[in-house]
């Protein structure tokens, strides 16, 4: 009996604990500034002509692209590699999906430029910005597939600086000796041994 009330008082203080948390989950704090700008909005300043001159630049950028990441495959399979050649096979079939996507959203932009459909126009510039940034990702995926560096560390100039902090002691704590072995003996609180 004791034990049922203890459960239905506990099922209560539960869903009152959940309501609560729904009910602050669904207030709005205003974080952003009213004038701030949101992403595709900003493709509106370009015109028809200037997202196609751009989206015909990212097709010849992911071209580019799988011309250089083929290559990588062609060297990793003179160098007989198998687990190269997998790695960067996997990141070239991917450039290729994303070329053909590429080349499709192309001729969309094209079709929507053509019938001044701005909102469908935007949409297809930013799925080209989309698939060039994918392309880049995939290269340097390709580069480290077989192990070349892709970010601006220079080992020729790298310096290390180790800082010794002296408060640590000399001697090692790890090597024991025989004071440390031997118990210590507490102190006599009684005049009587």
């Amino acid at each position: 009996m004791i034990l049922a009330v203890r459960r239905v008082g506990f099922g209560a203080l539960v869903a009152l604990g959940l309501s609560v948390g729904g009910a602050d989950a669904q207030t709005v704090t205003p974080t952003a500034r009213p004038d701030a700008e949101v992403g595709s909005q900003r493709t509106a300043n370009l015109s028809g002509a200037d997202q196609l001159r751009e989206a015909s630049s990212t097709l010849d950028s992911i071209t580019s692209t799988r011309r250089r990441v083929s290559d990588l495959l062609d060297r990793a399979r003179t160098d007989r590699d198998l687990i190269k050649v997998n790695c960067i096979n996997d990141k070239l079939t991917q450039i290729d999906v994303t070329l053909r996507s590429a080349r499709e959203h192309h001729e969309l932009l094209q079709n929507s430029v053509s019938l001044n459909n701005d909102g469908q126009r935007n949409h297809e510039f930013q799925l080209m910005v989309i698939f060039r940034q994918r392309s880049e990702n995939l290269r340097v995926e390709a580069q480290q597939c077989i192990g070349e560096e892709t970010g601006t560390f220079d080992p020729t100039r790298t310096v290390i600086t180790v800082r010794v902090d002296p408060s640590i002691p000399e001697e090692d704590p790890t090597q024991l000796t025989v004071d440390s072995l031997a118990p210590e003996r507490p102190l006599v609180t009684s005049p009587v041994n």
